[in-house]
């Protein structure tokens, strides 16, 4: 891309401002989306019990897609000036406080509301829970330079926890057979990658990039490399939210359109109509 073109697309003191609202609308259909998938699941239960476990679900969500993001798809080295590597670093250290600190007051609350003899799930949560601010003091105690590179192995470390959890999660939801806990699984953990991106782009890379225009250019090519992972993950929602819909209601229309939380999931397929819509203009124009 050259200097000009960059220029263009990414004007100083305002980079990819044209299209900061796109990931904004983006990150609020995830949470409308989220909020309809926790009320069938848990259609029912009390809505404090439906309010944490929306909470945990998108709290650990940010968490694994977020650290999927930083470990995977970050690349320091690809900005010309450190600098601006650095800044993006401290940004994702804040974002991710934020989200370790959610994180465990939502599963905290959780493990609290729950029925306590589910020993997979609870015992999973709690290891996440038990893990994951260890990992992150770990990460924010000062170290020499020479202790650095050890902070990617905190961080993996912090991923595996939070996957942990999110696997817990998912147990607690369904905690029928193996086959309903791995499609659910399938489902929250495409969500929670789709979530963490909305995360990652609205709170490091737009911030960034508007802040710092040299660095804007780096930035959209690694938020196109996150983008390419888009028409999988729409495809395992669709096909894993088919499935868990067929076993809660059958495969009859009528059922579902007379069935309490019918609304609820129709609400999920007009919000994934949407977000998938967003998914295939942005394929098309290479956004």
């Amino acid at each position: 891309m050259s200097e000009s073109e960059n220029e263009s697309r990414f004007p100083p003191g305002q980079a990819i401002s044209a299209r900061a609202l796109k990931p904004r609308i983006v990150f609020g259909l995830l949470v409308v989306a989220s909020i309809g998938g926790v009320w069938v699941a848990r259609f029912g239960a009390p809505i404090t019990a439906r309010a944490v476990t929306w909470l945990v679900a998108v709290t650990t969500g940010a968490l694994v897609g977020g650290l999927y993001w930083r470990l995977r798809l970050f690349d320091g080295s690809a900005f010309d000036d450190a600098a601006d590597a650095r800044r993006v670093d401290a940004r994702w250290r804040r974002v991710e406080t934020a989200a370790v600190a959610a994180f465990t007051v939502a599963g905290v609350a959780s493990l609290a509301t729950n029925d306590a003899s589910r020993a997979v799930g609870t015992g999973a949560i709690g290891v996440g829970l038990v893990a994951a601010p260890l990992l992150w003091l770990g990460l924010r105690r000062p170290r020499p330079d020479w202790e650095r590179d050890r902070q990617p192995v905190l961080r993996t470390g912090l991923f595996a926890a939070a996957l942990v959890a999110l696997a817990g999660f998912a147990w607690l939801e369904t905690g029928t057979t193996a086959t309903d806990w791995l499609v659910r699984l399938v489902h929250v953990g495409a969500f929670a990658l789709w979530v963490g991106g909305a995360v990652w782009h609205n709170f490091v890379v737009l911030p960034t990039a508007r802040t710092r225009p040299d660095a804007a250019a780096t930035l959209k090519s690694q938020a196109k490399a996150f983008r390419r992972h888009l028409p999988a993950v729409v495809v395992l929602l669709l096909a894993t939210g088919t499935y868990q819909t067929v076993r809660l209601v059958g495969f009859s229309l009528s059922a579902l359109a007379a069935s309490p939380v019918g609304p609820f999931v129709g609400l999920k397929v007009l919000v994934l109509v949407a977000l998938t819509g967003l998914v295939a203009v942005g394929v098309v124009r290479g956004s």
